[in-house]
């Protein structure tokens, strides 16, 4: 089972969108998939139709996560939550399944392991250990990088990606949650050293209305090497509307524009974990966009060993 973070340094750029989109497409595409939903707002579960309330709170990831930061022995078996049904009339082979959580129960383990330190970082990936063969991919929806359970899915990852937006402040956070994922090996005493996959612009627009604050920060992007991904997931009321429904839109508008990004970005994604980082294509700068635009010429695919030697 290969393991992929969703994190970024602060809330706000899209990381549970992205994540159940990640997940759902997986699946889609035929894939067994677990979803960790690492996240005290528990919002991953909304997006993908579960909210645990009353007698449900019980299968809340919090309470697994609490007995083992104490050292009590727990299974995950009895919590896993089957949302393959979501993948009907879809001629889908897939698995998509979900490690719910709940507020109260995530923010006393955020407390609990916030008191046990490092000692108690690998408690995630010890749990999943069991479910190993039983699934292709598990994908986490991570809380801010400040959050003790950051550390916790970063500690149980084998890969990870963060997120951008058109605000100049996220490709800060972004560049500092590069610098967390590189140090995670150090931190975990080389328990676990997950590979930075890249960033993914969120809510971005088409280069027709792009404003100055998003030429600045795609250029920033590729500036700070982030190893941004070709595919940027454009701002689109169909991607909200799908998680009040409780529907990725990977699935609800497979065939619409966003379905078809968040399918291009998935394809990306896999293609990056199946091959070195220096033959990855990354994203162009704004400024070779528009100047490509503007002589009506075609920029070639650059990988990142070309750019970072440029």
């Amino acid at each position: 089972m290969d393991k992929i973070a969703v994190a970024s340094q602060k809330g706000g750029p899209g990381k549970t969108t992205t994540t159940v989109n990640l997940a759902a497409g997986l699946a889609l595409a035929g894939y067994r998939v677990l979803v960790a939903d690492i996240e005290p707002q528990a919002q991953a579960g909304v997006a993908l139709g579960v909210r645990l309330k009353g007698e449900d709170v019980a299968k809340s990831l919090g309470f697994k996560l609490q007995a083992a930061a104490q050292g009590v022995p727990t299974s995950l078996r009895d919590i896993i939550i089957d949302r393959s049904s979501l993948l009907e009339h879809r001629k889908s082979q897939g698995v998509l399944h979900l490690l719910a959580s709940e507020q109260a129960t995530m923010v006393n383990a955020q407390h609990i392991l916030h008191a046990a330190g490092m000692e108690r970082v690998h408690i995630l990936r010890t749990l999943l250990d069991e479910l190993d063969d039983e699934y292709d991919f598990a994908v986490f929806d991570t809380p801010p990088a400040v959050q003790s359970l950051n550390g916790v899915a970063l500690a149980a990852s084998d890969f990870a990606l963060t997120l951008c937006m058109p605000k100049e402040a996220t490709v800060e956070g972004a560049v500092t949650m590069r610098a967390t994922i590189r140090h995670v090996k150090d931190r975990t005493r080389g328990l676990a050293d997950p590979v930075y996959l890249g960033a993914l612009l969120n809510m971005a627009h088409p280069m027709s209305e792009w404003k100055t604050e998003e030429i600045d920060v795609r250029n920033q992007m590729v500036d700070a090497n982030l190893l941004p991904f070709v595919t940027d997931i454009r701002e689109d009321g169909r991607i909200s509307a799908s998680y009040a429904k409780g529907m990725p839109a990977v699935l609800g508008f497979a065939r619409a524009l966003p379905g078809k990004r968040y399918a291009k970005f998935l394809q990306e994604v896999l293609d990056r974990m199946d091959s070195p980082e220096e033959d990855w294509v990354i994203a162009p700068s704004a400024d070779d966009l528009l100047d490509a635009a503007e002589s009506n010429t075609s920029i070639p695919a650059q990988s990142a060993k070309e750019i970072a030697g440029a």
